[in-house]
């Protein structure tokens, strides 16, 4: 179900392309000052959109398990969930049933009105979808900044400030004329079928696009939780054996400390019954990462709030800021020298279709009007060398910038 009170509109979208379909969304969305959010769930095919009609969407902590069906965005520092924003569903789209469902909260002349603009819309297909763009006046990060801040990591490592932190790199590059992001988002979609894949355009945040291979929460059915431990990167080259894959002791103690970073979470809410199956290879567009998976059945456990209490906990993950999370989390704020925003945030779906899906926002693009800015970061131990963590930011933004290049 996406909403308890909900109906299907009654047009005929068979002579138009999913394509078609969902850049008419856009543009209505976008010329009328609504929110907007596309997303592929891993290992799936099918395409979902939501629209928020809205003029303004409030921030604040979401209940997960009370919330409306919609999608969730949060950014990297987001104390005590405050900065979270719910795109609520009031149109839904899938592109497996080729439907439109509405909520059922508008007046009737009010879905009249949507549909026919949507149907306006439909028939400019010609149109370049619109996004929304939040300009941000800001450089990439040079090698030599980056192996500065990996060295100045490394010494506080040394001097027992924490055990381990995660810088990033920013990348800025020009946008083509003809850069469109719906299309880069079906050449994602295509390219890494294993990732969720994401494009979210609202007024207040601008319009951000990634391919994560890393969840943070999953509910499905109210029943069964699932978190990931992801940490380790090397670059993956086709036709490798994964059962053949090499990993040195850094890698292996970087995932190991996110491992215990889930383990200790749940020792702080005293759950002793989950499943771990892992550390394993797993691919991630053109890179391989180790990968741990956590289950819980929360019924067995009485545990039926799971998922928002382990949100709690594990926001910002191992994976994205460090350990211990205070002063992995300042050691960024000191020296990263801009704002993360929505990368290494969260997002996804929430109480759509029985579940919510809740990824790290990795693998990620801000879109500005006539840029784009990448971000990614590598882990940094004790064992750490600078130039290979320069290298491992460059390769994650290789991710994307190979889509858009195609």
């Amino acid at each position: 179900m996406i909403h308890s009170h909900s109906s299907t509109a009654n047009l005929d979208l068979e002579p138009f392309s999913d394509h078609e379909i969902i850049s008419s969304w856009f543009r209505l969305a976008c010329k009328n000052r609504m929110s907007v959010a596309l997303w592929k769930l891993p290992g799936s095919y099918q395409k979902h959109l939501v629209i928020d009609f809205r003029a303004k969407i409030p921030t604040g902590r979401v209940e997960l398990e009370e919330a409306s069906a919609g999608f969730l965005v949060a950014p990297f520092y987001n104390p005590e969930r405050s900065k979270e924003v719910l795109i609520k569903s009031d149109i839904y789209y899938c592109t497996e049933l080729k439907q439109i469902t509405l909520f059922d909260g508008l007046e009737t002349k009010d879905q009249d009105t949507i549909l026919d603009l949507f149907l306006k819309e439909l028939s400019n297909n010609g149109q370049k979808p619109q996004y929304y763009h939040q300009e941000k006046n800001t450089t990439s990060t040079t090698r030599d900044e980056y192996l500065e801040m990996v060295k100045n990591a490394v010494s506080g490592i040394e001097q027992a400030e924490f055990q381990k932190v995660v810088p990033a790199a920013l990348r800025q590059i020009a946008l083509t004329e003809d850069f469109s992001c719906l299309k880069t988002f079906d050449k994602l979609c295509s390219s890494y079928p294993a990732a969720f894949v994401s494009l979210v355009s609202t007024p207040e945040i601008g319009t951000w696009m990634g391919a994560s291979p890393e969840t943070i929460i999953k509910v499905e059915r109210s029943t069964i939780f699932t978190t990931v431990a992801v940490a380790g990167t090397q670059a993956y080259h086709p036709g490798m054996a994964l059962q053949e894959v090499a990993w040195r002791q850094k890698e292996i103690e970087e995932q190991a400390l996110v491992s215990r970073y889930i383990i200790n979470c749940f020792k702080k809410i005293r759950l002793r019954e989950f499943e771990e199956a892992g550390p394993k290879t797993v691919i991630a567009g053109n890179l391989l990462h180790l990968k741990t998976t956590y289950t819980v059945d929360m019924e067995d456990t009485k545990f039926p709030l799971l998922g928002s209490v382990m949100l709690d906990l594990l926001h910002p993950t191992s994976a994205v800021c460090g350990m211990p999370k205070a002063p992995a989390a300042a050691f960024i704020n000191q020296f990263e020298g801009f704002d993360r925003e929505l990368f290494s945030g969260y997002l996804g779906p929430v109480n759509i279709n029985n579940g919510t899906h809740l990824y790290v926002n990795l693998r990620c693009m801000q879109i500005q009007q006539r840029a784009a800015l990448l971000y990614a970061g590598a882990g940094i131990t004790e064992d750490s060398i600078p130039e290979r963590e320069w290298m491992e930011t460059q390769l994650k933004c290789d991710t994307l910038l190979e889509i858009m290049d195609q």
